[in-house]
């Protein structure tokens, strides 16, 4: 998904066996007016990671179409007129397969078990078979437990599950790790902003230290790198946080990142969106002490809470984050179907 932020991809929306059939709903292309409403179908979905109309329109204006496929289809309620659910599919830009897609299926609340999440389904099959799909994969919150039966009796199956942790950083007390704060000589730690303060053009560093680290990160499918520009794009975009953004430095070469992002919905809230050294600099205590950095920061600037998510396959960073105090949230199940048999 987006660098720079976490993103936290709407469940597969329950529904009732029995009704799957019968759908009061007409399923049509996207259009820009939806946006307010399509928000607040996620945002009563889930109220804890609220989103913006200006988020979505920034991420959906910068991802890069030219390269990656991203298609959004509305249901829409036949007495009312008014969206009711929505489902999102696109490629993986940081795993990139032309075949193989991520979707989302969302329907709110008050419109769920009327067969609408039914209705959205068997429209992205159609799709998925259109583009000669091989597999699509979604994620759901371990604690919908509706939801997850819901995706499984339509062929999916649990590929890997990632854990949501919170720290409150109230209680969180920096004195209590400075043995880990040091960086390990010949090392230094400096921020985004200063970087590109004193350099734009060094951003482009960042990115190729993130392509390095990127095929170590524990995931289900092989990483690929995204194009520069949309790479760029999401760093900077509305929840850009540059001051934030810790980089460890060996003279020219950037060997580590641990950064923060910004909530514009929650802004007492920030996301680690990514953590990572470069393998030959791992086990000095660098993801320590940029971790450390970064979270000193966010306490020392009031903020009240960091939230991030980690694959169950990352023990080292499930360890410091443990550590440091961020306690487990419920986690979410990534599904995978598989199409090659005939799109189920």
């Amino acid at each position: 998904m987006t660098v720079g932020r976490v993103v936290c991809g709407p469940s597969m929306a329950t529904a009732n066996p029995e009704k799957d059939r019968i759908a009061p709903v007409a399923i049509r292309d996207f259009r820009p007016e939806d946006y307010p409403a399509l928000v607040a179908i996620n945002n009563a979905s889930f109220p804890d990671h609220p989103e913006t109309e200006g988020e979505w329109r920034y991420e959906d204006e910068h991802f890069d179409r030219a390269t990656y496929v991203q298609r959004r289809l509305v249901a829409v309620d036949r007495a009312a007129g008014d969206p009711v659910g929505f489902s999102d599919y696109s490629h993986m830009p940081w795993s990139f397969d032309p075949r193989r897609f991520q979707a989302w299926i969302n329907v709110h609340p008050n419109a769920q078990r009327r067969g609408v999440g039914g209705a959205l389904h068997d429209r992205l099959l159609e799709e998925m078979r259109e583009r000669k799909a091989t597999a699509v994969k979604t994620s759901v919150r371990e604690s919908m437990t509706d939801s997850v039966a819901w995706v499984q009796r339509r062929g999916f199956r649990e590929v890997s599950r990632h854990w949501e942790s919170r720290l409150d950083l109230q209680a969180f007390d920096p004195a209590t790790f400075a043995k880990y704060a040091n960086v390990p000589k010949g090392l230094r730690i400096v921020t985004l902003k200063d970087e590109l303060a004193e350099d734009p053009d060094r951003l482009r560093g960042v990115y190729e230290m993130g392509n390095a680290i990127g095929p170590d990160v524990p995931r289900t499918d092989p990483y690929t790198a995204p194009s520069f520009e949309m790479w760029r794009d999401m760093v900077l975009g509305p929840w850009s946080f540059p001051e934030a953004f810790f980089l460890g430095k060996d003279a020219d070469l950037y060997v580590g990142q641990s950064d923060l992002a910004r909530s514009e919905s929650q802004p007492d809230v920030l996301y680690t969106g990514f953590t990572g050294v470069r393998r030959e600099y791992r086990g000095r205590g660098v993801a320590w002490a940029l971790k450390l950095a970064a979270l000193s920061l966010a306490k020392a600037r009031g903020y009240g809470e960091v939230r991030t998510w980690n694959s169950t396959l990352n023990a080292p960073m499930l360890g410091i984050n443990v550590k440091l105090g961020f306690v487990k949230q419920p986690a979410w199940i990534q599904f995978e179907k598989d199409l090659t048999g005939g799109g189920g």
